[in-house]
């Protein structure tokens, strides 16, 4: 096909200055085809076996691909994928749903024993191009909506594979398209590494919140048994408002069991308002805790500004010789957390703990200088688990703003 010279992406490699040509995907891909290609639907049932126990191949679904490869497996015996030849999968396949969340693309690892395509997907391979490449291509915008024109509505949207090849799009030269492919390709490793790098962070302070509190663990020098002291002995409890909030666009911020994560909130009350429901309100070193729902989920206030909240959160003001951040992850620790459990009303819905129940449950409390090396160690973790997620979201977006400037 012609080339146009206004055809360009909003960024290139230096060096490269062609226009990209408008190609069919049926010209770029060499194999589009699916399960339903290797026979009739009567031979299929005839001679296709399938096993939940291991077997000579993956039977592979899209669900394996949405569950990151890792099972439960769908196996076939050889005979059978022997008579499904034309979907053999390769690592670096490109299989796209479609039918339901039709559009969605996932790449083949290269597992462990032969694999073959099973129903409701589309195998897209080619020769030609980098597979990475196509892969993104697959993946912008322009695609997207391309995809969504082709797509017939129902209660199942579908796309067939003669539509689909049909589709229209733009390729650069093969050395360009690799660049791109490649550069892409190590930024998804990037981000691959930076999600893992924060599972293992959860993982570790998840051991830390088990070991710590039960004492298996514990700092050097440290040896003297714990107290058992009620929350309530060693904090003061406070509810929230009962009232309706009277929401308005400025004033004094009003936090709710969902902002318990950020502390954050784009709704507001007066300051009159504030003033006459509020005779104890948030300060720096308090912790806000979840009391309706998912219980028990908490966050020490660091603003120095003035706070509002609902009912649905407990505010709780630790003594002057308890570490804050100590008694902010003791109360995340397996023992509290029963401990809430315990006296949680189950009959309500949704659940909730009264303020005096709160202050009845069971803490764990050891010397002041080991809450402070104890609350020191979680604060540390919590800041580079949210340094790494930062990263992951800077990432992310570099990745959004490359798939917008490198296709067109």
């Amino acid at each position: 096909m012609s080339k146009d010279v206004k055809n360009v992406p909003a960024l290139r490699f230096k060096g490269y200055s062609d226009a990209w040509e408008k190609r069919e995907l049926g010209e770029i891909f060499n194999v589009v085809t699916d399960y339903v290609a290797n026979g009739s639907f009567k031979s299929l049932r005839q001679r296709v076996s399938t096993y939940s126990n291991p077997n000579f191949a993956y039977m592979i679904r899209l669900q394996d691909a949405s569950n990151n490869w890792k099972g439960p497996w769908l196996y076939t015996d050889q005979q059978s994928y022997s008579f499904l030849a034309k979907t053999k999968l390769h690592p670096g396949d490109i299989l796209m749903s479609n039918v339901g969340s039709v559009g969605k693309f996932f790449l083949v690892p290269d597992l462990d024993r032969p694999m073959t395509l099973a129903p409701n997907a589309v195998l897209l391979r080619s020769m030609t191009y980098s597979t990475y490449f196509l892969f993104q291509l697959l993946q912008t915008s322009s695609m997207t909506e391309s995809i969504n024109e082709k797509t017939t509505p129902g209660v199942q949207q579908k796309i067939n594979k003669t539509d689909f090849k049909k589709i229209i799009t733009n390729v650069p030269t093969l050395n360009e398209s690799s660049m791109v492919g490649q550069m892409l390709f190590l930024l998804d490793n990037l981000i691959a590494a930076t999600q893992d790098s924060i599972e293992a962070l959860g993982q570790a302070k998840k051991a830390l919140l088990q070991h710590l509190f039960d004492q298996s663990w514990r700092f050097k020098g440290y040896s003297d048994p714990w107290e058992k002291r009620k929350l309530g002995e060693i904090a003061r409890i406070f509810d929230g408002t009962h009232q309706t909030p009277n929401y308005q666009s400025s004033g004094i911020m009003f936090l709710s069991v969902e902002n318990i994560q950020t502390l954050k909130s784009n709704k507001f009350i007066s300051l009159e308002d504030f003033q006459k429901d509020f005779k104890v309100s948030p300060r720096t070193g308090d912790i806000l805790m979840t009391r309706i729902g998912n219980i028990g989920t908490t966050n020490v206030v660091k603003s120095t500004r003035p706070i509002a909240y609902y009912v649905s959160l407990a505010l709780i003001r630790p003594n002057d010789a308890i570490d804050v951040y100590y008694l902010n992850y003791a109360i995340n620790g397996l023992s509290f957390q029963r401990e809430l459990r315990r006296r949680t009303l189950s009959v309500a819905f949704p659940q909730k703990i009264n303020k005096q129940e709160i202050g009845k449950s069971i803490v764990d409390l050891p010397s002041p200088s080991e809450q402070i090396q104890i609350g020191n160690l979680f604060v540390l973790l919590d800041n580079l688990i949210a340094a790494t997620q930062s990263r992951l979201s800077s990432l992310e977006s570099l990745k959004k703003s490359l798939l917008q400037d490198l296709f067109i």
